[in-house]
C-alpha cells in the first residue's frame, strides 16, 4: 500500500508544480499560450477562415506547442467559441458601458450611445468583422448554440431600452424581438459588406444604421 505523502512532501510536491520559469508560474505561463493562441486565431480565422485553420498552423503561428494546445483547449472549436465571446463581450460591455453614461432620455439619445460604442468596437478590425458575422455561422451545433446565446443578449437590451421608452411614452409599443432581430439581421450583413469594400466611411456607416434603429424601434 502506498504511504501517505507527508506534510513536507505535499508542500514540495506543490512547489514543484508551481515553479517559476522567467518569473512567470504555471498558471501565468498557461494564460500567456492562451492568449497567443487566441490572438493566432484572430489573425487566421479572421483572414484565411476557420475552416481553412489546422490546429498545427495555429499552433506555429501562435508559438505553442501542439502539446500545450491541448492543454489550453480541447479542439479547434473551443478556441472559436473563446474568441467568438471575447470579440462580442468586448462590444456588449462597451455597449453597456455607453448606456450607463448616456442621458436616462429620450430613447433616440440612448441609441445613439449604445449603437456607436458596439459598432466601434466591431469595426475596429475587420478580422472582428469576420469572425463574428461569418465564421461563426453553422461552424457546428456548439458555435451556434454560444452565437445564438450572445444574439439574445443584444435581443434583451433591444428590448429592455425599447419597453423602458414604452413606459416613459416616448413611443408605442411594438414586437421588440422582432425589431431586435431585424436590427441585428441588417448588422451581420451590412457591416460585413462594408469591411470588404468600405464604400463610405465609418461614419457614415454608422449614420445609416443609426437611421435604421431609429426607425425599427422609435417610428
Amino acid at each position: 500500500m502506498t504511504e501517505p505523502m507527508t506534510e513536507a512532501a505535499t508542500e514540495a510536491a506543490t512547489e514543484a508544480a508551481t515553479r517559476r520559469y522567467s518569473g512567470r508560474d504555471a498558471g501565468e505561463r498557461s494564460a500567456a499560450r492562451r492568449e497567443r493562441l487566441l490572438e493566432a486565431a484572430l489573425d487566421l480565422f479572421g483572414t484565411e477562415g476557420y475552416q481553412a485553420t489546422p490546429i498545427d498552423r495555429l499552433c506555429s503561428a501562435a508559438k505553442v506547442s501542439t502539446r500545450h494546445f491541448y492543454h489550453e483547449f480541447t479542439n479547434k472549436e473551443a478556441v472559436l467559441i473563446a474568441l467568438h465571446s471575447q470579440i462580442t463581450e468586448d462590444a456588449l460591455t462597451a455597449t453597456a458601458t455607453a448606456l450607463a453614461e448616456a442621458p436616462p432620455t429620450p430613447i433616440e439619445a440612448r441609441l445613439v450611445a449604445a449603437l456607436s460604442a458596439y459598432l466601434r468596437t466591431i469595426i475596429s478590425d475587420p478580422r472582428r468583422v469576420r469572425v463574428s458575422f461569418v465564421e461563426v455561422v453553422g461552424a457546428s451545433p456548439k458555435v451556434e448554440q454560444a452565437r445564438l446565446e450572445y444574439r439574445e443578449a443584444i435581443i434583451a437590451t433591444v428590448t429592455h431600452e425599447g419597453e423602458a421608452a414604452v413606459a416613459r411614452g416616448e413611443i408605442p409599443p411594438r414586437d421588440f424581438r422582432f425589431a431586435g432581430l431585424a436590427l441585428i439581421g441588417a448588422l451581420n450583413s451590412v457591416v460585413y459588406d462594408w469591411s470588404l469594400h468600405q464604400r463610405t466611411s465609418a461614419e457614415e456607416l454608422e449614420a445609416a444604421l443609426l437611421t435604421l434603429a431609429n426607425t425599427l424601434l422609435t417610428s
